[in-house]
């Protein structure tokens, strides 16, 4: 069982009914089945979470102030943002393309790099991570190439991707493990790799797959939207234990690698997909309503929408390796719209369920972290919240 739900078992005073319902109490079909295929193990998870009881809260604990402490503005266009094992925060900052680093108490430090293409420079930065040594490692889309600068924000090295690059999953000292788009005749491939920090491929996890997509060319510019609530690849990495989880969202079924590329575990439970509905297909028709002649517009009117939503289309590891899946289930709650998200433990027991009106978007050292708009300013501002089972 997680340490996190240990500790919430604990502070209840359940610790023998978590027990009990672990190793029999529990009638036959509502406890989760293995069984090992060709050195897969597969879990077979009930329908009901093994704790429906249990829920999650998060209290604030820190607002990141785009302002120091003299008032002086520090941070103007906030953007991606992660956080390191010691609490500190970088943000991008897109007005200068830098990235701000505030301490674990919110003090402003420092910035790192400005808007350029020479050494320690960014033309458009795509992701961050926080190396395990202290450095940070920065991928830039538009220069293409990736950077690694200090635990004090002094540019290293650098190198020029071969291939074109995106998401990063997990990161060591030495290597990361990374989205990468191959084009060829049949159209664009993705495929996730590990690669070392002179752009050499390690191993490659394997080809996946993109949303459907329709294109239109206009003139010499070519249009391109996804088709929502199609088939595609999520990824979501757990950097304690070095797996990659990956769900191709049609079903419930998320694969679990280890950090040589080896399919190790598979992890299910029974899922009725929920139906696009009426309100669905107006929400989505309504984004073009103000442009009816823009190509987006156009190609709308050509995509038929599924008529039942796919699984998930983000997942998320928190530091006690819990894996989140966001599904697609939503309800109301008073004047919010709540999102279902499953919470699965690293053995891939299928834990609890908890509805959110938010996307968690990071989950360091125990804490919550996400954008949260300032009601007064109509700014979004970052903040830091101390996670509690219930």
């Amino acid at each position: 069982m997680a340490k996190s739900l240990v500790r919430i078992l604990a502070c209840l005073g359940m610790a023998f009914v978590s027990f009990c319902l672990l190793t029999g109490c529990r009638k036959e079909a509502d406890r989760p089945k293995m069984e090992t295929i060709g050195g897969v193990t597969y879990v077979h998870n009930p329908a009901i979470p093994l704790h429906p009881e249990i829920n999650v809260t998060f209290e604030e604990e820190l607002t990141f102030k785009d302002k120091d402490e003299t008032g002086e503005i520090r941070l103007y266009r906030p953007g991606r943002f992660i956080a390191d094992a010691g609490g500190n925060l970088y943000v991008v900052d897109h007005s200068d393309m830098s990235i701000k680093v505030f301490d674990a108490r919110g003090r402003y430090l420092r910035a790192i790099g400005r808007k350029g293409s020479g050494p320690g420079e960014f033309g458009e930065i795509y992701e961050m991570a926080a190396l395990p040594d202290g450095r940070l490692l920065v991928t830039d889309f538009e220069t293409r190439r990736t950077s690694f600068f200090s635990p004090e924000g002094l540019f290293l090295s650098s190198f020029q991707w071969k291939k074109s690059l995106s998401q990063v999953y997990l990161a060591t000292d030495s290597s990361y493990t990374v989205n990468e788009m191959i084009v060829s005749e049949e159209g664009s491939e993705p495929w996730v790799k590990t690669i070392d920090f002179t752009g050499k491929e390690l191993l490659a996890f394997g080809k996946f797959r993109y949303p459907e997509s329709k294109m239109m060319q206009v003139g010499e510019s070519v249009f391109s939207t996804s088709v929502p609530w199609s088939p595609a690849s999520v990824f979501a990495g757990d950097q304690k234990n070095q797996w990659l989880y990956h769900c191709l969202n049609d079903k419930y079924l998320i694969e679990v690698y280890d950090g040589q590329g080896r399919l190790f575990r598979k992890i299910d439970r029974p899922y009725e997909p929920p139906p696009v509905t009426g309100e669905d297909i107006e929400e989505y028709e309504s984004r073009f309503k103000d442009r009816p002649d823009h190509p987006f517009a156009k190609l709308a009117k050509e995509i038929k929408l599924p008529k039942v939503k796919t699984v998930t289309d983000r997942m998320i590891v928190d530091s006690d390796g819990n894996l989140w899946v966001r599904t697609n289930e939503e309800k109301k709650g008073g004047e919010q719209k709540l999102t279902a998200f499953d919470v699965l433990d690293s053995k891939g027991f299928y834990t609890a369920r908890v509805w959110l009106d938010f996307v968690p978007q990071f989950f360091p050292d125990g804490k919550m972290y996400r954008y949260v708009e300032d009601e007064q300013t109509g700014t979004s501002q970052i903040k830091r919240f101390r996670i509690v089972w219930k």
